[in-house]
C-alpha cells in the first residue's frame, strides 16, 4: 500500500528562503549597481590625474568580514566630455595599459592601496579584502564562484580581484570578462624558487604553456632588471661633522664654531646603494640564460639605474639640538635656580630691587682698562676667557676690535609667499639681530655643557640688559621703533627695552621716578616761557592745521601730545584678558572705558590747552575727519552723535592740560624695570619659548642653505607648544631629506635618480663596488606577446622568494 501523501505539507513548502550564498552575491550586486559599474554606465575619461580615490562597502559571509573596494585615478576632465564605453572600448583600454605597463617593474609604486593596478597598468579596479587570510581553498573556490555570478549579473565593466591566502604574500585572484573574452589575472608566490623558475629559459616555457593559443618561436619579448645591493656606501656618506666640545679648549677658540647650528647626521644616513641594470627589451633568443649557462653580464647592460635605501631613524644633529631645547618645555623651575641666584637677585619677591650685576660685560672692560678696581666675580660654570668671547660676540658694541658689528639698519623681512620656506609660520627676529644670536649661542652651549651653561648664559644676558638701561645704552641688534608684533616676544621685549632708553635718552621723561604716580613731565627747554601762561592762554602748540579753523572762526593749531604707550604682545594679551574680567555691570564699563580713553583724554586736554575755547566737534576735525561735517561751521558727524558715545564723555571731563604737564602714558622706568624683571624671572621653560622661535627659524634658514626642499605649510589656532613641535618635526623631515639630496649628488653628480646613469656615473659607482659586482638581491623578468587572441603578459620577481603574477586572455566564444 503506497504511504499516503500530505498535500498541505507539500504544496505549503516555503521556497522563498535564501542561503548565506545567495545573500552574498546578492549583495554583491547591490553594491556594484549602486557604484554604477555596468558597462553600460561605465565612461571612458580623457584623461587622468595621479590621485588614487576609494570608496568601500563592508559585509559579512560565513563569518569572515570582507570589505569590497572601487579603486580609480581621478579624472582630469569633466563628466560631460567623458566618452560612451562599450564593450570593445573597455577591453581594449585594459589591453593597451597592461601592454604599456610591461616597460615597468613590479617593485614600481604608483600610489594605489594595492599593486596590481602597477603589475597590470589599471586605471580603475575593484578589491575584495577579507579581514583575515583567505587560506581554505574550498572557501577561496566559493568566493570566486560568487564573484564571477555577480558580475556577470551586473554585466560589470571593471576588473575584479579578490585577496587570498596570508596578506603579507600579495596573492590576488582576479578577472575581466564580457562577451567575447574572459582576462584572468593570476598571481603564485613561493617561499623557495623552484628550479624550473629560476632562470629565463624556464620561465618562458611556463609563460608559453599558459597561453591558449599557439605562439610562433621567437616571438616573445622579455624586459629583464638585476638588482644589486652595495653595502658599502662610505664612499658617498654624509662628511660633515660636529665636534661640540671644541670650545673646552682655548688654544685656537673660534667663536663662530659654537655658534653655528650643526646640520646633517653624524653617521652615514646610506644604508645601501641599490644599482638596477635592466635590459629594456630583448626577444627570447637574444641572450640565454638556463640552468647550466647564461650570458647575462650586468656590466654589458644597456642602463644602470641608482636608488637608495635610508637607514630608519636617522639622528640628525640639527634636530637634535633642537629636540634637547624641546625637552626644557617641561621644567618649570625658575632658571636662576640652576646658578643659585634667584635669592640674590631679589625674584623671591617681585617687589624687592634687583641688584646690580656683580659682573658684565661693560664692567670687565673697565677693569681691563683701570677704570674699576673692585668687581665682585660670579663663579659660573662656564670659564671667563670662553665666556667673553661668547658675548662680545651677542654684543659687539661693548669692545671696538670685533669682527661681528650688526648691519647699521636691522630690518624686519616681509615674508615672501612666491618662496616657499620651512617654518614660515613661526614668529621670530630679523635674521642674525641680537635675539637670532642670542637663541642659536644658547642652544649649542646647552648642548655642549647641558642646562648650567645656558642659565650662565642668561644671567650674563640680562645683567648686561641692566647695565644698558641704568646707563642709557641702546641694545644692539634690535630693529627700531615700537614694539612689533610679527616679531617673536624676546626681540618685542628688547624693542619695548630700547624704546624706554630711547626716551630716557631724549630727556622727555622723569629719570628719578619709577612709579606712574608722578602727576607731571618736567617741562622741556622750549617751553619755559609758556609754563606760567594762565589757563585760559594757548600753551603747547605744535603748528597751525593748513587753513583750518575753530566753530568760533579762530584757527585750529596741532598741539604736542604724548606718543601712544607701546606695548608687547603679551601686555596686550593682559590688557584684553582684564577688560574680560572687569565685567558687565556700570561700573565695569566706566573703568574700561577710561582704560581704553587713557590715550583720547590726553589728545583731547593737549588741543584744549593749545586751542581754548574749542568744542568737541573742532577737535573730531583734526582727530578723526570722517565723523566731522562743515556745516555751520562745524558739526559732529552721525556716529558721534549715537546716544552713550564715549568721546563726549572723555571731552567732558577733559581739562585743558598740555602734554609736558600731563600724567605719563609711557613711565619708561617703570616698563624697563617690568622688562628686566620679567626676562630674569622666567622659568626654565618659559626662556625656552623666548629662545625657541628664532632656534627654528634658524634651523629652518640653515635647512634651506644646506639645500633642503622648503614647504608652504600653514597652521593656525595652534598653542606655542603645539607649533614648536610641528616646526621641529618639519625641520627634521627637510634634515633627512637634505642628508639624502647630499648623498644623491655625491654618487650621481648631474644625473638623476631613478634614471639611467652616464658613463662617468657607471664607472664611479663600479670604483666604488671595488671594481665587481656581488651577486644580484633580486632579478626581474617581464615577458609578453601579441598572439591572435590579444596580449598575454607574465613577471617574475626572484629573490629569496619567488612572485609570479599573469594575464592572460582566452575567446570564451564558441565555434
Amino acid at each position: 500500500m503506497n504511504e499516503e501523501i500530505d498535500e498541505y505539507d507539500m504544496y505549503h513548502q516555503d521556497f522563498t528562503t535564501v542561503s548565506d550564498w545567495e545573500v552574498f552575491i546578492a549583495r554583491i550586486e547591490e553594491i556594484l549597481n549602486e557604484w554604477k559599474l555596468c558597462k553600460s554606465k561605465i565612461s571612458s575619461p580623457i584623461d587622468y590625474t595621479k590621485k588614487w580615490v576609494c570608496k568601500a562597502e563592508e559585509f559579512t559571509f560565513q563569518g569572515v568580514k570582507f570589505i569590497i573596494s572601487y579603486h580609480t585615478l581621478e579624472h582630469t576632465t569633466n563628466a560631460e566630455r567623458t566618452q560612451e564605453s562599450d564593450d570593445k572600448a573597455i577591453l581594449l583600454e585594459i589591453q593597451n595599459n597592461m601592454w604599456e605597463a610591461t616597460s615597468q617593474f613590479m617593485e614600481d609604486n604608483d600610489g594605489s592601496p594595492f599593486p596590481v593596478s602597477n603589475w597590470y597598468g589599471l586605471k580603475r579596479y575593484l578589491m575584495l579584502c577579507p579581514s583575515i587570510p583567505l587560506v581554505d581553498g574550498s572557501l577561496i573556490k566559493v568566493v570566486m564562484s560568487s564573484v564571477n555570478i555577480a558580475f556577470a549579473n551586473v554585466d560589470c565593466g571593471i576588473p575584479l580581484f579578490v585577496k587570498i591566502r596570508e596578506h603579507w604574500q600579495q596573492n590576488y585572484l582576479g578577472f575581466y570578462e564580457d562577451n567575447e573574452y574572459k582576462i584572468s589575472f593570476d598571481t603564485i608566490h613561493l617561499k623557495r624558487i623552484s628550479n624550473q623558475c629560476s632562470h629565463l629559459s624556464g620561465l618562458i616555457s611556463l609563460f608559453k604553456s599558459k597561453i591558449a593559443s599557439p605562439v610562433a618561436l621567437d616571438t616573445v619579448l622579455v624586459s629583464a632588471k638585476y638588482s644589486y645591493e652595495l653595502k658599502d656606501a662610505e664612499p658617498f656618506s654624509w662628511k660633515k661633522t660636529n665636534h661640540l666640545n671644541e670650545y673646552l679648549s682655548i688654544d685656537g677658540f673660534d667663536v663662530k664654531k659654537l655658534t653655528e647650528l650643526p646640520f646633517g647626521s653624524d653617521k652615514n644616513p646610506i644604508n645601501s646603494i641599490l644599482l638596477n641594470a635592466i635590459w629594456p627589451r630583448f626577444r627570447e633568443s637574444t641572450i640565454v640564460d638556463s640552468s647550466t649557462y647564461s650570458d647575462i653580464d650586468p656590466i654589458m647592460a644597456p642602463t644602470w639605474t641608482i636608488t637608495f635605501k635610508m637607514r630608519d631613524n636617522i639622528q640628525c644633529q640639527l634636530s637634535e639640538t633642537i629636540a634637547n631645547m624641546m625637552e626644557l618645555l617641561d621644567n618649570d623651575n625658575l632658571l636662576m635656580d640652576i646658578l643659585g641666584l634667584s635669592k640674590s637677585l631679589g625674584l623671591v619677591n617681585p617687589l624687592h630691587k634687583i641688584t646690580e650685576a656683580p659682573i658684565t660685560i661693560s664692567k670687565l672692560v673697565k677693569a681691563a682698562i683701570g677704570q674699576s678696581s673692585s668687581v665682585y666675580e660670579f663663579k659660573g660654570p662656564i670659564n671667563d676667557d670662553l665666556l667673553m668671547p661668547l658675548l662680545y660676540y651677542v654684543f659687539p658694541d661693548a669692545v671696538d676690535d670685533t669682527g661681528f658689528k650688526y648691519p647699521s639698519q636691522i630690518e624686519i623681512k616681509q615674508p615672501d609667499s612666491s618662496e616657499p620656506k620651512l617654518c614660515n609660520y613661526i614668529k621670530t627676529s630679523p635674521e642674525l639681530g641680537l635675539v637670532w644670536r642670542m637663541s642659536v649661542t644658547a642652544a649649542r652651549l646647552h648642548d655642549a655643557g647641558g642646562l648650567p651653561y645656558l642659565a650662565h648664559l642668561w644671567y650674563e644676558f640680562t645683567q648686561e640688559l641692566q647695565y644698558r638701561w641704568e646707563h642709557r645704552i641702546l641694545v644692539p641688534g634690535v630693529a627700531e621703533g615700537n614694539p612689533n608684533a610679527r616679531t617673536c616676544l624676546l626681540h618685542q621685549k628688547l624693542q619695548l627695552l630700547n624704546c624706554c632708553i630711547k626716551r630716557a635718552q631724549d630727556g622727555t621723561g622723569n629719570f628719578t621716578g619709577t612709579s606712574s604716580d608722578d602727576e607731571f613731565y618736567d617741562c622741556s627747554e622750549g617751553e619755559d616761557g609758556e609754563e606760567q601762561l594762565p589757563w585760559n592762554r594757548p600753551v603747547g602748540r605744535l603748528h597751525r592745521l593748513a587753513d583750518a579753523t575753530l566753530k568760533s572762526g579762530a584757527p585750529l593749531y596741532v598741539p604736542r601730545t604724548q606718543d601712544p604707550a607701546p606695548k608687547t604682545e603679551d601686555q596686550l594679551e593682559e590688557d584684553a584678558e582684564l577688560m574680560v574680567r572687569l565685567g558687565d555691570d556700570a561700573r565695569a564699563s566706566e573703568l574700561r572705558a577710561r582704560m581704553m580713553s587713557a590715550s583720547l583724554l590726553s589728545d583731547m586736554e593737549a588741543f584744549k590747552a593749545a586751542n581754548p575755547g574749542a568744542e568737541l566737534c573742532d577737535f573730531v576735525q583734526w582727530y578723526s575727519p570722517r565723523d566731522w561735517k562743515s556745516d555751520n561751521g562745524g558739526e559732529l558727524g552721525d556716529r558721534m552723535l549715537l546716544p552713550g558715545n564715549p568721546w563726549a564723555e572723555t571731552w567732558s571731563v577733559a581739562r585743558p592740560v598740555q602734554a609736558a604737564r600731563q600724567r605719563r602714558l609711557f613711565d619708561e622706568t617703570r616698563e624697563a624695570e617690568q622688562v628686566l624683571h620679567f626676562l630674569r624671572s622666567r622659568s626654565v621653560s618659559a626662556v625656552t619659548e623666548l629662545l625657541l622661535p628664532a632656534i627654528l627659524k634658524a634651523g629652518a634658514a640653515k635647512a634651506i642653505a644646506e639645500g633642503a626642499p622648503g614647504s608652504t605649510t600653514c597652521i593656525g589656532g595652534m598653542d606655542k607648544r603645539r607649533t614648536f613641535e610641528i616646526a621641529a618635526r618639519e625641520i627634521y623631515e627637510a634634515e633627512i631629506e637634505a642628508c639624502r639630496s647630499f648623498c644623491v649628488r655625491t654618487v650621481l653628480d648631474k644625473s638623476v635618480e631613478g634614471m639611467p646613469l652616464d658613463a662617468a656615473g657607471r664607472t664611479r659607482i663600479l670604483n666604488a663596488a671595488g671594481g665587481t659586482l656581488p651577486p644580484p638581491a633580486r632579478r626581474e623578468f617581464s615577458l609578453r606577446v601579441k598572439d591572435a587572441v590579444s596580449p598575454q603578459v607574465m613577471r617574475a620577481a626572484l629573490a629569496t622568494d619567488m612572485t609570479i603574477i599573469g594575464a592572460f586572455t582566452e575567446s570564451i566564444v564558441c565555434l
